[in-house]
């Protein structure tokens, strides 16, 4: 389970990538797909305004990774974060830099189950050991029987904030829907900071912070100090032709905001939710929550027009909605099409109905075995710093000792703050109820896992009478609503709201980690 929600945020950056849709047979041959990463800071000005950004092949965001379901993935990282490359407006390097303290990295392909390799689920001190400064190291794993939308980001410290992510996409070639549209658009929503995120944890974590975020913050003038202005930034533009229909992947790739996903005029057709299929779920706002993914439906049937694709922040922030603009092809350029917002009300972020978000596909779930139930609290810690309970528990990683290696070494992890629990019978079913007792929502994922929400209410008991067993949405990313309540069933962070699930640690101790994996516990960052 992680914990996102500790950041300040200025501006939501808009990026997109189209392709048309993938013709896949039956008979295709899984192939192996070579992804090359650099990892390297690079002066950027994605808003306008230069700083200094984290970043993978000195994009940002990304690059986007596209395989096919059954392909294997072998991407390396070869982590330069120790050097820092200024770039001019013309992507002119003009200086190159070497930092002798470095700074390590991890990657995390999220949404990925790594079954049967769990060591490169990218999760430092519990499923790895760091990758040092200067050093390459290769995530190598398939994506046997997973689809759909998903997105990499780096997972040590807070360096995806500053610009390590990127979208993971898997192509079906049995996908039920793709006789229904004509191509796809990556969207990726981000609430993107002008200070370096380290910077801002280190404010958030201290005891003058109170444990709260800064969400008041005037966005045309807090410029980032001694940045350049880039002209003609723009507003972000996605192509439409006229009737045709689109695929819209959807991707919250923020530290702290979820957001509201609207086209002015246009209809969505939700059909996926985190790399799962949905029925037809028809829909004018989107709300979407950090790592959270969608896929919607979007035809383009209204007039040859300009129109404004927009992500609406909660109430509670107060902040202006962040536009791009939907252009039909034959329309005349308008930098500021005008506003046709839908006019259905908006409450509080809370996710799509559990009750009509639907799978595609009927499962029959099974029974639990096992429930658990975990309170959720914010207060002061013993040095005054206000940091994220679990049963009264915050967790603290052993930067020593990854979890993972102490199974293979068969060293115990019964340290309170590990918030480690085992499962050691195969085929359990467990039922996990989560009581917030916090005024803010909170992402909630577990990584390896997909689970079924049985549903989610108000107040600080879960009403079992309320809890749907019969066909509820199976995902990886569900929101714990403020001052409520979620329980999930199934078969992660710097502000310790986090849980460890040991599964079959026998079992685990029967497979072999590569030896590069295991290098990395020997590289002396430990």
């Amino acid at each position: 389970m992680a914990f996102y929600g500790i950041f300040f945020f200025y501006i939501i950056f808009w990026t997109a990538v189209v392709s048309p849709t993938p013709i896949l047979n039956r008979g295709y041959i899984p192939k192996t797909n070579n992804i090359d990463f650099t990892i390297e800071k690079v002066t950027l000005a994605p808003d306008g305004f230069t700083r200094q950004l984290s970043t993978v092949n000195g994009q940002f965001p990304g690059p986007t990774i596209e395989v096919n379901k059954g392909d294997r993935i072998l991407m390396k990282i070869r982590n330069k974060l120790g050097e820092s490359t200024e770039v001019n407006k013309g992507d002119c390097i003009l200086m190159k830099i070497r930092n002798k303290l470095g700074e390590s990295t991890a990657m995390h392909a999220h949404g990925m189950l790594q079954r049967g390799t769990p060591w490169f689920d990218g999760v430092p001190w519990m499923a790895q050991c760091v990758i040092p400064d200067d050093y390459e190291f290769t995530y190598n794993f398939t994506v046997a029987d997973q689809v759909g939308t998903h997105w990499y980001h780096a997972h040590e410290t807070m360096q995806y904030v500053d610009g390590v992510f990127g979208a993971l996409i898997i192509h079906d070639p049995d996908d039920p829907f793709k006789s229904e549209y004509d191509e796809e658009i990556i969207v990726m929503l981000n609430d993107y900071h002008h200070t370096n995120a380290q910077i801002l944890l280190k404010q958030f974590l201290t005891p003058e912070s109170h444990g709260v975020e800064v969400r008041k913050i005037d966005i045309s003038t807090k410029a980032p100090p001694g940045s350049k202005c880039v002209d003609n930034a723009g507003l972000a533009k996605f192509e439409f032709v006229k009737d045709k229909k689109y695929r819209l992947r959807i991707i919250n790739t923020s530290a702290f905001s979820a957001f509201f996903f609207s086209i002015d005029k246009h209809e969505m057709e939700v059909i996926e939710a985190d790399g799962l299929y949905t029925k037809r779920n028809k829909i004018h706002r989107l709300p979407i929550n950090v790592a959270q993914r969608y896929s919607v439906i979007v035809t383009a049937n209204q007039p040859v027009d300009n129109y404004i694709m927009r992500s609406e922040f909660q109430k509670t922030i107060n902040l202006p909605n962040i536009k791009a603009i939907v252009h039909y092809e034959g329309a005349p350029d308008d930098p500021e099409p005008k506003d046709n917002p839908w006019s259905d009300s908006l409450t509080e972020y809370v996710d799509l109905d559990h009750k009509t978000l639907q799978p595609l596909e009927e499962e029959k779930i099974p029974e639990s075995t096992k429930k658990f139930e975990f309170k959720i609290d914010f207060h002061k810690n013993s040095t005054g710093v206000v940091k994220a309970f679990l049963n009264d528990s915050s967790y603290i990683p052993d930067i020593n000792f990854p979890t993972l290696d102490k199974i293979f070494k068969k060293k115990s992890f019964n340290e309170t703050s590990a918030n480690a629990y085992i499962f050691d019978k195969d085929g359990e079913v467990v039922d996990m109820y989560f009581i917030n007792s916090d005024d803010g929502e909170h992402p909630f994922h577990i990584h390896g896992y997909q689970f079924w929400v049985l549903g989610t209410g108000n107040g600080d008991k879960v009403d079992e009478n309320e809890l749907n067993t019969h066909n509820p949405i199976k995902r990886d990313t569900a929101t714990i609503p403020a001052l409520g309540w979620i329980a999930i069933r199934f078969w992660h962070l710097e502000s310790g709201l986090l849980i460890q699930l040991v599964t079959l640690p026998e079992e685990v101790l029967k497979m072999q980690p590569p030896e590069e994996w295991t290098k990395l516990c020997e590289l002396g960052e430990r």
